[in-house]
């Protein structure tokens, strides 16, 4: 079970406020026993003094005019009866811990109760007199416990959590940055350079992603230079060997057909290099009817006997056109070549994201190498046969990738192989840096 958030803000966020409740908790717990409570101790003790006195009077039958004075003066009166003929007595609230406190301090069990009003009173019941109450004006007493420090410490508390959490996103942004860039450079796009901000260690880091995406980028150039021209200077001789094979005479002409489909696979192979290479990213994406797409690509596939449709309606999708046309005719133009049976193929939507099957009536792969095939030049040829470049595959998990989707394959419990592929119905964000100037949340920044 995952007790910790996974992000790092979390992370951060659940520290902080953590060590804050401690801190709080500390606070209020050493207020309440170092200040509050010496404090009202001496209250209790002061107020058991003035009840003795009282109780003096009423045990030694002191002169009702003396009484009179005293009450006049400090405020302190005696009542007999019950709560119901006591409006003040009825108002009041039962305190434990007071009654308690007091109780040790007179030496004998009695109650109190605060009355809180427009004044506070302190009602103390006589102990060895029935029904004889004692009321103490307390003007400098609140309550229990004092509303000012909660208030104090409640907007400490949140002060704190809201810096806690300033600071906690100050941190995490660069790093959601980091993951946003990573993401596209692993995509093969151009994010630019990331701005360097933040802490030192934060600077150091991003400074070494941007050369690490300069350098992976170039490194991408370099190579897609390099195979285009090999592609490209190896069709010229081959394009001759071809020509050179159309002046064999008659008598050779099982060779000659030879020569021509060995050229042939040649070029397939070349543009298949070429298309790896390129695999369609300098083509802009529009919106497109993808079922219209998908039922182009049958069309020229020229199996109309063996290709069955079952799509569903699909709304608008805003994809690379030329991109996802191979993407589905590699996938059908796989299915076709090995399998001798029927090819399916189907569409349909599912939580904001197109779901496109393609599946055949084939022999299958085994599930140790279902993953391998969408590897470069790897292929399932152990199980299904067959020659190539094997860079097929490869190429429909950069299409399916490009448009921020997924392909994977699996085998049918019928017999067959399964192709799902995911793109997911939003608008495709063309670049790094319209991605993150849309997401606020992110905190994107490019320099």
């Amino acid at each position: 079970m995952q007790l910790l958030p996974r992000t790092i803000f979390s992370r951060i966020a659940l520290l902080i406020a953590t060590l804050l409740i401690i801190n709080q908790t500390i606070s209020f717990y050493s207020v309440s026993f170092y200040i509050i409570k010496p404090h009202w101790h001496q209250v209790v003790h002061l107020l058991a003094s003035q009840v003795r006195v009282v109780f003096m009077d009423l045990e030694k039958e002191i002169p009702e005019e003396v009484s009179i004075a005293f009450a006049d003066t400090t405020g302190i009166k005696v009542f007999k009866g019950n709560e119901s003929n006591l409006p003040g007595l009825k108002r009041a609230t039962y305190y434990e811990n007071i009654s308690e406190e007091m109780s040790a301090a007179l030496g004998s069990p009695t109650e109190v109760k605060l009355e809180e009003d427009v004044e506070t009173f302190a009602w103390v019941k006589a102990p060895g007199f029935e029904d004889t109450w004692v009321r103490l004006p307390l003007a400098q007493f609140e309550h229990k416990f004092p509303i000012r420090l909660l208030i104090y410490l409640s907007v400490i508390s949140i002060l704190s959590v809201v810096g806690g959490w300033a600071f906690t996103r100050q941190i995490s942004r660069p790093i959601r940055r980091l993951q946003f860039a990573a993401r596209e450079v692993g995509r093969g796009d151009v994010p630019g350079d990331l701005r360097e901000e933040g802490a030192s260690e934060m600077i150091g880091l991003t400074r070494a992603f941007n050369k690490m995406a300069r350098d992976v980028h170039q490194l991408e150039a370099d190579r897609t230079l390099l195979l285009a021209g090999v592609s490209h200077d190896l069709r010229t001789p081959i394009t001759r060997i071809r020509l050179a094979s159309e002046f064999l005479p008659e008598s050779e002409a099982d060779i000659r057909e030879g020569i021509i489909r060995d050229t042939e696979d040649m070029d397939a192979i070349i543009q298949q290099f070429i298309s790896y290479v390129r695999h369609g990213r300098e083509e802009p994406c529009t919106w497109q009817e993808v079922n219209l797409l998908i039922e182009q690509v049958a069309d020229s596939a020229n199996a109309p006997s063996r290709l069955q449709l079952e799509l569903t309606p699909v709304p608008k999708m805003k994809i690379r056109a030329l991109g996802f046309k191979r993407l589905v005719g590699n996938l059908i133009q796989n299915s076709l070549k090995y399998s001798t049976g029927r090819v399916w193929v189907s569409t349909r939507v599912q939580h904001k994201t197109l779901i496109l099957n393609i599946y055949d009536e084939g022999d299958g792969i085994e599930e140790s190498k279902l993953e391998e095939l969408f590897e470069p030049f790897k292929r399932g040829d152990e199980a299904r046969g067959g020659n190539g470049s094997g860079l097929g595959l490869a190429i429909v998990r950069r299409i399916a990738e490009m448009h921020q989707g997924s392909v994977k394959m699996q085998n049918r419990a019928e017999g067959g192989l399964e192709t799902i592929v995911t793109i997911p119905l939003e608008p495709f964000k063309e670049s790094t840096t319209q991605f993150f100037s849309e997401e606020d949340d992110s905190g994107a920044e490019f320099s």
